[in-house]
C-alpha cells in the first residue's frame, strides 16, 4: 500500500491515519482537547510556522474534525 492511497482503503484506521499521520496534527488535536482555540494560541503553545499551521488546520476543517469560527470581524477584513 502507498502511503498516497492509505485515505481509500476500507479500513477505518487506515482512514484516521490518513488525517492525524503527522506529529503536528496530532499536536494540534492535544492542544484542541486542552481548549487551544484561536490560531495565535495554536501558534504559540506549538512554536509551528504560520503557512504549516494554516496547512493543518485547513486539513482538520475540511476532514470535519475541526470548525472554523470567525472570532474577530476586524480580524477578517
Amino acid at each position: 500500500m502507498r502511503w498516497e492511497e492509505i485515505d481509500s482503503q476500507v479500513c477505518s484506521i487506515a482512514r484516521a491515519l490518513s488525517i492525524f499521520g503527522d506529529r503536528w496534527t496530532l499536536l494540534i488535536i492535544r492542544d484542541a482537547f486542552r481548549r487551544v482555540r484561536r490560531f495565535s494560541e495554536f501558534q504559540k503553545s506549538l512554536g509551528i510556522t504560520r503557512h504549516r499551521l494554516s496547512d493543518r488546520l485547513n486539513r482538520l476543517v475540511e476532514a470535519e474534525v475541526l470548525t472554523k469560527v470567525l472570532y474577530d470581524e476586524k480580524m477578517s477584513r
